[in-house]
């Protein structure tokens, strides 16, 4: 196990508002979302891989994923990618741990 738990890499499960707050702040602020071939400009936020920010409806077709050279990915050891249509770290996790758990 890392440092981080399985599913909650961000550790939100544990955190108050405020400190939840801060950390979306600072996903969305170093993110490279902005930069990525399949970004959309005027998207409202970036830093889809956090649980609260949420997929693009922007967005309509992926393209190159740069997620696992962002430097969010690196630092909370995430594992997934096009977060930007797929849904966040979490959801992700969630569907494949929920899959394995139905023997899917």
């Amino acid at each position: 196990m890392s440092k981080y738990d399985r599913l909650d890499r961000f550790g939100v499960m544990d955190i108050d508002k405020e400190e939840y707050e801060r950390k979306q702040a600072y996903v969305i602020k170093n993110c490279k979302c902005p930069s990525c071939p399949t970004f959309v400009p005027g998207d409202a936020l970036t830093g889809y891989c956090f649980p609260s920010i949420g997929t693009s409806d922007n967005i309509k077709a992926e393209k190159d994923c740069i997620c696992n050279t962002c430097p969010v990915y690196k630092e909370y050891e995430l594992n997934h990618t096009f977060y930007c249509t797929r849904c966040s770290q979490v959801c992700q996790a969630l569907k494949i741990e929920g899959a394995a758990a139905h023997g899917n």
